[in-house]
């Protein structure tokens, strides 16, 4: 199975694009669009998401991680083991939370041999060597170089709202087992209590839960805390 997971937008002509390239190389692959909705440029963002929504994804699976506002300079291209799944994009924070959250994590920077475009390295490089990895299970394939992982641009948790979902609640780069359920979130001035679930609090209320891939979740029940909370992307919150 190859994943993809970029800032491309569903509705644009880039990630057909993409589909195209792994249905040429194997065409009897299952390609899952994972997220095509990430805050564009937003790398963090994509680096806290990306470890929460990828592990459940079955060992051995390949994902294409793309938000790369860099696209075109001299920003290496790099393929990560973790937890048996294969991840690959450019290095350019994307992977730093991924590393510090999976038991197992290996990084290599690798070099593509030939001609590409200067801006859709998407479609020129990272799908086709995911391919690559699909088909050979190691990273051998791209004759990648270990790189050191010891210096990370992000922290493990991050106290902030960092992606909205359909229904308008706001998910966190924090992890919910960091939090006791005893624990109380403030957020733009108003202060939320633990819930389990939506169906736990009257319809418009607020709450905070853990929501099902493991982040906390800033909510409001059959409605949305960004209009009932005035909430933006990057808006912290304190925790109490």
């Amino acid at each position: 199975m190859i994943a993809l997971f970029t800032d491309f937008g569903h509705d644009g002509l880039y990630v057909g694009q993409l589909h195209a390239v792994i249905s040429t190389a194997l065409p009897e692959i299952s390609i899952v669009d994972l997220c095509h909705t990430i805050p564009p440029h937003d790398i963090r963002a994509a680096a806290y998401l990306l470890p929460a929504y990828t592990r459940y994804l079955s060992p051995a699976s390949v994902i294409v991680c793309v938000v790369d506002p860099g696209v075109g300079s001299e920003r290496p291209h790099a393929v990560c083991k973790a937890d048996g799944r294969w991840y690959i994009g450019p290095d350019d924070g994307l992977f730093d939370v991924l590393g510090q959250h999976v038991h197992s994590f290996r990084k290599y920077h690798f070099q593509w041999p030939g001609e590409v475009s200067d801006s859709f390295h998407a479609r020129d490089i990272y799908t086709p060597a995911a391919c690559l990895l699909a088909e050979s299970g190691g990273s051998d394939v791209l004759q990648g170089q270990p790189v050191e992982t010891d210096k990370q641009r992000f922290s493990a948790d991050l106290n902030e709202v960092i992606y909205f979902d359909y229904f308008g609640n706001a998910i966190t780069g924090l992890r919910g087992t960091t939090i006791k359920t005893e624990g109380k979130i403030t957020i733009n001035s108003v202060t939320i209590n633990h819930a389990r679930v939506f169906s736990d609090v009257p319809a418009g209320d607020c709450f905070w839960y853990e929501n099902a891939n493991g982040l906390v979740e800033i909510a409001t029940n059959q409605s949305g805390a960004r209009d009932s909370l005035g909430l933006q992307l990057g808006d912290s919150f304190s925790v109490d």
